[in-house]
């Protein structure tokens, strides 16, 4: 007989017929546990939780499925499944499922496949001899249990509907033979055929010109009938009327969700909705969820099912959802792999950018790569491969996830739902301690779009952080997420293995502190936030690069040789608010004003009194301007930043340098604090991750509250770069603002770590050089940790000890 050839199948195309076999294994394990009991209620969740009568695992699907395998693992070998080959095949894969163990095998199916065994023919023959016989002996043979195997049947003959008519009724005559069994199974492929082609149901009606005149009617009018009322409403579905009707009723009166990131709903939530509907259709509900999920995989595609659900679908005979999704394809593509060797490969190629690995510029325990052969140090990669590409990096027991991001032109549609998805995945991951990979055998531009909306749930600023280059529709989907606020995606502190950062915030205003000596209360039922030792380097970054800074500015070019440097006034301040955060748990202003009480004793002052409004500098009088004195005294509070949430940390520091300058360095410190380290690969080349945080944090901050005086800092540092003049134009004085500004513009004018001796150098000869070194050293030790700092130096300097230990303690009251 002959075969017309299938049709050219785009990468949408292959996306939804990957989803029909996948489809109908989730809808199945969804099914199982409710499987005969009572109807679920519009409230309750169906869950993969196993049971049923099986008993299953969790996740692990029936009967349903088990069989369609059968005819998958034949169909994929390009066969044409009405052929006697294709059919003996099939069957004798029937037998071999039935001997192996087969679980919850339907009465009419088992019977069937007993008595063909004995009949001295070809495997079909004697299946449909079988199969014949028990329906001319029984009332009641139009079961489900060829419907439920059906789904395959499209993929196999998408180039030609007439003949995948005939193989939907050659397939099911095998054990059902009856009219209604045909029929269903006609409309069923119909629907799926067109799904995957056109991406509509519009199919499974256009379906009834391929039925015999004498029945299209009544089945137009069972459609009808399907589409008034809901599946609970078709409780004989074991009956394939009902069992279709049920599953044509969950597909047609689910709502698509229109799309709205911000609430999110996304329309691919069809999928996992009208699902969802078939299990509450009750009594079959592991057979009309499968049929359902054929056909809303048909639709919606590979990417739209669930990741959860992907992650734990399995069965016989030893499948998960890669191993479905081959089958799949393979039979959408008449057997064939594709010109890379996609789907059958093991391994591809992993190209010309294997080898690469880079910190996410918001959460370094988060690599974006595609590691070539050598062990990468993660607990779980989230792989953004077609089937075919590389398993597991090397490495053992890391948590696998695949993610299929849709693409090719139109592929935009569903691409927000799996980026949300696939980020969300990367945020589970992170909040149960695993450093996570962000996979991508074909290079960075996948892995960068699902790195963006991470940094979003996490409170990052992605959109302008993260390239996506050469893919339209991926930057537009990247946007479209971050451009609002993410949907139950709150920062939980307490949980990720890295600090991240806390949502994003506008610019801080005074009225956010709390009152003085109030003790925060933790949210009830939410752990302590805390600060991970993980912080460590960069907290000793940010305090020995401050008094680096303070110490090269105040001296000027009269620095000793050799012995210690000495600490300056700026430094030791900050080491008396670094006392008053480690004793102050909640209430930190009145704490440090009590360091404040110490250091003016210490001087012989008049101790101020502890109730009072601040009046006083814990500086010494005339060491230089109070302004920027006290700016680096409220420069160690961003620490608690990464714990608190930058809008909190700023309002203290504004608190207790009295100035507005003193919150704006609060915010862009937290964002050096918990952004990327050594971001210097190829994918970042045209930006540092001082150039990353920096930007983060002025975003953040936005453009009120004074901060474009920041902004043009910050251009010019990129315009004209390390320019003594254009330093003393930007600092010409001892003003916080002034120095705030100057600083800014050293760190982003030479922000490699190669580069913070120089940048300290060009700092301390600003005219108030102490106040704009001391803060460049602490942006630029925040971002790069202790270690950059130029050793030569940070090895004299007198209170080297004594910061070291502050930035245990700190790291430490907080863990």
């Amino acid at each position: 007989m002959n075969r017309t050839p299938g049709p050219h199948l785009d990468a949408q195309t292959i996306d939804r017929a990957a989803g029909v076999l996948l489809g109908a294994a989730v809808g199945d394990a969804l099914g199982v546990p409710y499987e005969f009991k009572a109807t679920l209620r519009e409230d309750q969740q169906p869950r993969m939780v196993g049971g049923g009568l099986g008993p299953y695992e969790p996740g692990e699907y029936s009967d349903d499925t088990q069989m369609q395998v059968c005819v998958a693992q034949v169909a994929a070998t390009g066969a044409d499944l009405r052929g006697p080959e294709a059919l003996d095949a099939i069957a004798a894969g029937f037998q071999g499922w039935l001997s192996e163990g087969a679980s919850d095998v339907g009465n009419q199916t088992r019977t069937v496949l007993g008595a063909a065994g004995r009949l001295p023919r070809s495997p079909a023959e004697a299946l449909r001899e079988a199969a014949r016989r028990y329906a001319a002996g029984h009332r009641l043979t139009a079961g489900n249990g060829s419907l439920m195997r059906t789904g395959i049947v499209a993929l196999a003959h998408l180039g030609d509907p007439a003949a995948m008519a005939e193989a939907a009724i050659a397939v099911s005559a095998l054990t059902h033979p009856d009219p209604d069994c045909a029929d269903a199974c006609v409309l069923w492929c119909s629907g799926i055929r067109t799904a995957v082609l056109h991406g509509t149901f519009d199919g499974v009606r256009d379906g009834l010109t391929l039925l015999p005149p004498e029945r299209r009617q009544t089945w137009a009018e069972r459609l009808d009938d399907a589409e008034a009322h809901p599946p609970h409403h078709f409780a004989n579905n074991g009956w394939v009327v009902h069992a279709l009707q049920a599953a044509w009723s969950a597909v047609t009166r689910t709502t698509v969700p229109e799309l709205n990131p911000a609430q999110g709903h996304f329309p691919a939530q069809h999928l996992r909705h009208a699902l969802e509907a078939a299990v509450r259709a009750g009594t079959d509900t592991d057979t009309v969820a499968a049929i359902t999920g054929a056909l809303l995989g048909a639709r919606w595609g590979c990417s739209a099912i669930p990741l959860d659900w992907q992650q734990a679908v399995h069965g016989w005979p030893g499948l998960t959802a890669p191993d479905l999704v081959r089958l799949a394809v393979l039979t959408a593509r008449s057997g064939n792999d594709d010109n890379t060797g996609r789907p059958s490969a093991p391994r591809l190629p992993a190209g010309d950018h294997a080898g690469f690995a880079v910190p996410h510029p918001h959460d370094p325990g988060v690599l974006l790569g595609a590691p070539g052969t050598e062990p990468v140090p993660v607990g779980a990669v989230v792989s953004l491969c077609l089937p075919g590409t590389p398993a597991d990096p090397p490495g053992a027991g890391v948590e696998h996830i695949r993610v299929w991001l849709p693409g090719g032109p139109g592929g935009d549609a569903g691409l927000p739902y799996v980026l949300d998805q696939a980020a969300r995945q990367v945020l589970r991951l992170r909040r149960a301690g695993k450093p996570v990979l962000l996979h991508s055998a074909a290079g960075p531009t996948g892995a960068c779009a699902v790195a963006a909306v991470y940094g979003h749930l996490i409170g990052g600023v992605p959109d302008g952080s993260l390239p996506v280059p050469g893919h339209p529709e991926l930057h537009a989907a990247v946007r479209l997420l971050t451009s609002a606020p993410a949907p139950d995606a709150p920062y939980d502190a307490g949980a990720p293995a890295t600090p991240l950062p806390a949502a994003r915030t506008a610019a801080p205003q005074e009225d956010n502190a709390e009152e003085d000596g109030a003790e925060e209360q933790p949210e009830l039922g939410r752990e302590r936030p805390r600060l991970r030792e993980e912080a460590l380097p960069r907290v000793r970054g940010l305090l020995l690069g401050l008094a680096l800074g303070d110490t090269l500015g105040s001296a000027r070019d009269a620095l000793p040789d050799r012995g210690p440097l000495p600490a300056a006034a700026g430094t030791r301040s900050a080491c008396l608010t670094i006392a008053g955060i480690i004793r102050a748990t909640g209430g930190l202003p009145s704490a440090v004003r009590n360091a404040d009480g110490r250091w003016a004793a210490l001087r012989g002052d008049e101790v101020p009194d502890s109730d009072a409004p601040r009046t006083r500098s814990p500086v010494p009088a005339g060491a230089r301007g109070t302004e920027a004195a006290l700016l680096a005294a409220a420069l160690p509070v961003a620490v608690t930043g990464a714990v608190h949430g930058p809008a909190q940390s700023a309002a203290r520091a504004r608190e207790i340098a009295a100035h507005p300058a003193a919150a704006h360095a609060a915010v862009l410190l937290h964002h050096c604090l918990t952004g990327a380290v050594d971001v210097q690969e190829t994918l970042f080349a045209e930006q540092s991750q001082v150039h990353i945080a920096v930007r983060a944090g002025l975003d953040a901050l936005g453009d009120s509250g004074g901060t474009g005086h920041l902004h043009t800092a910050f251009r010019l540092a990129a315009d004209d770069p390390a320019d003594p003049r254009r330093l003393a134009a930007l600092a010409p004085d001892a003003t916080a603002f002034s120095a705030l500004r100057g600083a800014l513009y050293c760190a982003a004018s030479l922000p490699y770590r190669h580069q913070v001796g120089e940048a300290l150098r060009l700092a301390a000869a600003a005219p108030d050089g102490a106040s704009v070194a001391c803060v460049t050293g602490a942006l630029l030790g925040a971002a790069h940790g202790a270690r950059a700092l130029p050793a030569g130096l940070a090895g004299r300097h007198e209170l080297a000890p004594v910061l070291d230990a502050l930035a245990h303690d700190l790291v430490a009251a907080y863990s």
